[in-house]
């Protein structure tokens, strides 16, 4: 940024362009603040002097330009947006200084009626420095941790961070409109990929708001699979044999693409885990189409192809039977 006006007097701004430098009026009134004579040396005479003044804002701070001027000044000022200014158009003035929020004397400026020469600038012993800006506060990337795989009816926490040095607030957000969040954490509520939005917000930021996202997927609960698998059979066991049923070692038939439910619950399945292979000796185990339930021993096949293939007990040989599937 940076501002360049005329001054005429003590009050009419004339060619104004930006906003940093802000012409101030006196409380009680009248055109001239009365300030102390930054130039006076003695301590024990303290003398005031009627002066235009500016605020001077920009992002690094405030600070004020205080100008000795009368009815009859001119002056032209040039900021450059970092309390460093240059002045030309000299008429019945002769100082300026530049002071702190609080009117500690930062530098002052002697002007060719006095000067002699060129403008001088002079940093008197003990001088205030100038306002400077700190680093500048962004948001940056914003970044979503936390699980991306999860079941319908989980609830799931994530936490929210950022690569800047703001300290946002944060607004997490789902795409599916059935998920319930309240803070950073997230019930599932529906199957299906959806999208979470982490929206970081912090009002001194240059990039707020700031948003951040995390692709996930909720898979079916279990419970639902076997409501809607197209087959359902009741394993037992019996003599070493697994009974579809009630029939030993059955086979079962199905279409490619079918979902077969074994029913694993009965109490004599205990010590008998139900597996899928390619065939009766187990060579091979089937892990495509595969669904277990992490609660009991039960297991979904949805077979993928035609052909042949063999359920079997993961303990022990010869324990199952073929399922075909045109």
């Amino acid at each position: 940024m940076a501002d360049s006006l005329v001054l005429k007097g003590a009050k009419d701004v004339k060619k104004q362009k930006g906003n940093e430098l802000l012409l101030t009026r006196p409380k009680r009134g009248g055109d001239f603040h009365q300030i102390k004579k930054w130039w006076n040396t003695s301590p024990n005479n303290t003398v005031y002097v009627g002066c235009s003044v500016f605020k001077v804002t920009t992002g690094a701070g405030v600070a004020y330009l205080a100008i000795d001027t009368s009815e009859m000044s001119t002056i032209r000022i040039d900021h450059d947006g970092s309390f460093n200014f240059n002045f030309y158009i000299f008429a019945q003035v002769s100082r300026a200084a530049l002071f702190t929020e609080d009117w500690q004397i930062i530098e002052h400026y002697m002007f060719p009626k006095i000067a002699k020469g060129p403008v001088t600038t002079v940093i008197p012993p003990g001088a205030a420095s100038k306002p400077t800006a700190g680093p500048a506060i962004t948001i940056g990337t914003v970044s979503i941790t936390g699980t991306d795989s999860v079941t319908d009816g989980d609830t799931e926490t994530y936490t929210v961070s950022v690569s800047g040095n703001a300290s946002p607030s944060y607004v997490l957000t789902s795409s599916e409109a059935g998920d319930v969040v309240a803070g950073l954490s997230v019930t599932f509520n529906g199957a299906g990929p959806r999208t979470l939005t982490a929206t970081a917000t912090d009002a001194t930021a240059s990039d707020s708001p700031a948003t951040g996202t995390l692709a996930v997927n909720a898979a079916v609960l279990f419970s639902a699979l076997v409501a809607n698998a197209d087959t359902s059979y009741a394993v037992t066991v019996d003599s070493g044999n697994y009974l579809i049923d009630g029939v030993a070692n059955a086979e079962i038939t199905a279409s490619a693409g079918d979902s077969i439910h074994f029913d694993m619950s009965d109490a004599s399945t205990s010590g008998h885990p139900i597996a899928i292979y390619t065939d009766a000796s187990k060579t091979t185990l089937v892990t495509v189409g595969i669904e277990t339930d992490e609660n009991s021993n039960d297991l979904i096949f949805t077979p993928p192809i035609a052909g042949t293939f063999s359920y079997q007990c993961t303990q022990h040989a010869d324990m199952g039977g073929d399922i075909v599937v045109s």
